[in-house]
């Protein structure tokens, strides 16, 4: 069994407008600003671990410092685990330097 163990998802709405999280989100502008920095949901990524015999991936969001952010990506991340369960294992993802993490 192969099993990728760093897989960022990112729901649509981010996928979508990236830029809109850039002035508020440094470390995301720093990764993501390049447009070949690829920002991949749930089926691009299941299309990919099909294309190279992955059989399982560890899938997480990105460390936001904003609050509902966290949550939403954290949720989506959530509900692709509960729709591939055979395929994805969830890791909740914080930023340890916010207050209420």
């Amino acid at each position: 069994m192969i099993i990728d163990f760093h897989t960022h998802l990112f729901p649509k709405r981010v996928r979508s407008n990236r830029r809109s999280y850039f002035q508020s989100e440094p470390a995301f502008k720093r990764l993501y600003e390049s447009p070949k920095s690829r920002l991949v949901g749930a089926e691009d990524l299941l299309n990919a671990m099909d294309e190279n015999q992955v059989d399982k991936s560890v899938v997480f969001g990105f460390p936001w410092t904003n609050s509902d952010t966290v949550k939403m990506h954290n949720d989506y991340i959530i509900e692709m685990v509960l729709k591939y369960p055979d395929r994805f294992i969830g890791l909740g993802c914080i930023n340890p330097a916010r207050k209420n993490a």
